[in-house]
């Protein structure tokens, strides 16, 4: 019975330590390695679907967009502020009709990293700036995204 709680707490400590090394190491090393994908998509997909449910989760994943935005010199907020409108407009509407679990996340996934970089051309737009390129990074950053998120 006691050997249950050990490996309770042991499986507390991994997670913890997983939460910490995505939130505090994994955006240092997408800005040192460029092949790294950002993954905004499936970021937001564990912000949406645990808003209401997990807080830690969606207050850790928010900090690690926070470190990404500010590592990658992203516009600060750009990418909680877009999750946050599809996660009010669209996925709503959204879940009523995609009963599918997996093609809902999916579509969410897509949804996020089009939505997010389809907002950042308009930050360039505006203000006449240069922080993203368009270029086949950005296809294989959605697809790095889409295929962990099959995984997941």
């Amino acid at each position: 019975m006691n050997d249950i709680y050990r490996d309770r707490e042991k499986l507390k400590v991994l997670e913890w330590s997983i939460i910490l090394f995505f939130v505090v190491l994994y955006p240092m090393f997408v800005s040192i390695y460029p092949l790294l994908p950002p993954l905004f998509g499936i970021a937001g997909l564990i912000i949406i679907h645990n808003i209401n449910k997990n807080i830690i989760y969606t207050i850790s994943t928010m900090l690690y967009l926070i470190h990404l935005d500010l590592n990658l010199s992203l516009p600060f907020m750009l990418s909680i502020f877009s999750i946050l409108l599809i996660n009010t407009f669209i996925y709503p509407t959204a879940k009523l009709m995609i009963r599918c679990r997996v093609c809902l996340g999916l579509f969410l996934i897509i949804l996020i990293d089009i939505f997010y970089y389809i907002s950042l051309f308009i930050y360039d737009l505006i203000l006449n700036s240069t922080t993203v390129i368009a270029d086949s990074m950005l296809s294989f950053y959605i697809f790095v995204d889409v295929i962990i998120g099959l995984l997941l």
